[in-house]
């Protein structure tokens, strides 16, 4: 630590010699005056030696940061890149989703309307069916009636028959 200034005295008969309240000769003073400088360069070249570390430092991390800098700036012109090229395929993306979910609502309305002219048709075929199947069941129940009084009128007929033949064997 450097020894503080003092102010020149100005009383008679105190001279000059005097450093820190000590009386010195002066080659004393000269030899302490000496180690002090010694002490101050020493001081001063430390200094001088961190300062230069400092700067050395300073500077490569000026150089770090603007490596950082423009690292950060080309990844952000990457990440626009990237962002963009995504918004272009994912607008592509939901055109064709758009176009393939018209494509499909046309078909499924398509269908809906076959869907019904198949069941109007279906409906017609049935009444249809059903038509020809009572006409039918009209014919099988007047064949069968017919079949019937046929039938009695052949028993009757065979009855008629046995008798005649019952009678003409016997001899009637």
């Amino acid at each position: 630590m450097p020894p503080k200034s003092k102010k020149k005295s100005t009383k008679k008969g105190k001279s000059n010699d005097n450093l820190d309240g000590i009386d010195l000769q002066p080659e004393d003073k000269i030899k302490y005056l000496e180690s002090q400088t010694s002490a101050l360069e020493i001081q001063l070249s430390q200094r001088s030696t961190t300062t230069a570390d400092a700067l050395a430092e300073a500077e490569s991390l000026r150089l770090k940061l603007a490596k950082t800098k423009e690292k950060n700036k080309e990844e952000k012109e990457t990440s626009m890149d990237v962002m963009k090229s995504m918004t272009r395929q994912y607008k592509s993306m939901k055109e064709d989703l758009l176009n393939k979910i018209n494509e499909r609502e046309r078909t499924i309305a398509s269908l809906r309307d076959e869907i019904v002219l198949l069941k109007s048709k279906h409906g017609e075929e049935i009444t249809e069916k059903e038509g020809l199947l009572q006409q039918k069941d009209k014919e099988a129940e007047t064949q069968k009636k017919e079949t019937e009084e046929l039938c009695k009128h052949f028993a009757h007929l065979l009855s008629v028959a046995k008798l005649k033949i019952v009678n003409y064997a016997r001899g009637d």
